[in-house]
Parts: C-alpha cells; structure tokens; sequence
C-alpha cells in the first residue's frame, strides 16, 4: 500500500472550510460537518499522497456496500463479493485506471472503512474475511459519513493543485432502520454537492423491501442515477455491479456530466 495523506480530527475544519470557500458546502452542510466525526470520517478522508499521484484530473470512486444480516439471509454474500472484485478488475482494464482511486465501506449497523482512496491495484479485493453480512441498514449514517470524508479528501488534492471530481455509490437491498443522521440531513448534504458539479451521486437498490426510488429520492439522489433491481437475486447483484462499474469508467472518462442532470445510469 502506497503512502497516505495524513487526516486528523483538527485537519478535518479547515478541510471542510475550505470546500465551503469553494463553493461545494453551504452553510447547512457544513453545520451538518462539525463537532467529533469520529474515527470513521478521519479514515475515509486518508489517500493516495499527492506525490504519488501521477494523474493530472482524479476520478475518487466511493463504494458503500450494505452488509446487513439480511444480505447473508439472502444468500447475497458471495455475489456481493463476486460483483465488487469484479468491478475493480474492470477499473482496472479500462483506460481511465491511472485516473481512478477508489475507495471501499461496508456498513451494517455501524461503518467500516476497508480501505480508503488507493490506485485500483492497491485496492482491497473482497473475501469471506472482509465481508461478512450481518445486523441492521445505518444507511443515513453511512452516506453522510463517505460524503464528508470524500469532501476533505477531494480538498486536500485541490489544496495541492490536483483536480478531482467524485463519484459516490451506495449499493443496498434494505431501507434504513438504525443511523442517527436524519434523511434530511442527507438531502441537504446531497444537494449542496450536487450543485457543485463535482459530485456524482448513485444509489443501486436491490430487491423488494422498499421503494428504493423514494428512498433515494428522499436522499438528495437525482432519479436517472437509481439502479433498482427487484429481483435480489446473485445474477441481478452481479449486473448492478457491472453496470456501476461502466458508469463509472464513463464518468471518470468526462462522459458523465457531474450534478442533477448526471444521468449516471443512462445509455
């Protein structure tokens, strides 16, 4: 593994601060991003050192992975596995990987960093030891999280003169049942940085337990970047996979323009 930008919980303000000055945050969000974080944002916010970075615009890819117990009582786990390594390997046969740092959460009730923004030959490939399925969906907790750390990541490379744009991707088969961040917390966040124009926003809902478009709606998640699947089934986790891989090798590639109109999952 390469050598890591250093965050700490004191670094994370004037990170913030400075995406406020630069228009990403308003003052609602960056209220929102204040006080104790907690671990959990500080390692998200890690990366790829600016010396080591030879790209000249970045691509940061954040995928968040629901691992909730109702996940493995699917029998989901394997294609969750299958379908994130998978996703990797076409990073990295595509044009665009030198471009790309990606980082990887699961999340169930609480939120695990598997590794933050690294080249996507450093990435972490999924196993039976790094993904295991169990407890409930802090869905709310876990995209405020990857969004502000994804936030003082992107900042610290603008602050060393690399551009960035960023791609979230929060990929579930549940609603959120147990986070202490409110829906509207996430709306008010999603949409600041969706009208930044340097934010790329997407949601992969799977199965029947919810409405996943209101869901994201809800969310701040523009409706032509919802993947919804209503069969949760290991084939269709493995096409949701595939096709946010795709996506995002376009969006990477400027083919997807960042903000409302992204169209993430369009032709």
């Amino acid at each position: 593994m390469p050598s890591q930008t250093s965050i700490t919980p004191t670094s994370l303000p004037g990170l913030f601060d400075g995406a406020a000055s630069a228009g990403l945050l308003g003052p609602g969000s960056r209220s929102l991003l204040s006080g104790d974080l907690g671990a959990v944002v500080v390692a998200g916010a890690a990366g790829a050192d600016l010396e080591d970075i030879m790209a000249c615009d970045v691509t940061l890819v954040t995928v968040l992975i629901d691992s909730s117990s109702s996940i493995g009582c699917g029998g989901l786990e394997q294609a969750v596995r299958d379908g994130q390594n998978a996703l990797l390997d076409a990073f990295a046969a595509s044009s665009a990987a030198d471009d790309i740092l990606v980082a990887l959460w699961t999340f169930n009730d609480n939120r695990r960093v598997v590794h933050s923004y690294v080249p996507v030959g450093d990435a972490k490939r999924l196993d039976q030891h790094s993904y295991r399925a169990s407890g409930g969906t802090a869905l709310y907790d876990a995209w405020c999280d990857a969004l502000a750390a994804n936030v003082a990541y992107a900042q610290t490379l603008r602050d060393g003169g690399t551009p960035c744009r960023s791609v979230v991707v929060v990929v579930t088969d549940g609603e959120d049942v147990c986070s202490k961040r409110k829906v509207g917390d996430c709306r008010k966040l999603s949409a600041d940085l969706l009208k930044s124009e340097q934010f790329v926003l997407a949601f992969v809902g799977v199965g029947s337990e919810a409405d996943f478009r209101r869901v994201a709606k809800r969310m701040g998640v523009p409706d032509d970047c919802v993947l919804v699947s209503a069969q949760a089934t290991p084939k269709a986790i493995r096409q949701a996979f595939h096709m946010v891989s795709q996506s995002t090798i376009r969006a990477s590639q400027g083919l997807v323009r960042p903000g409302l109109q992204a169209g993430f999952f369009g032709p």
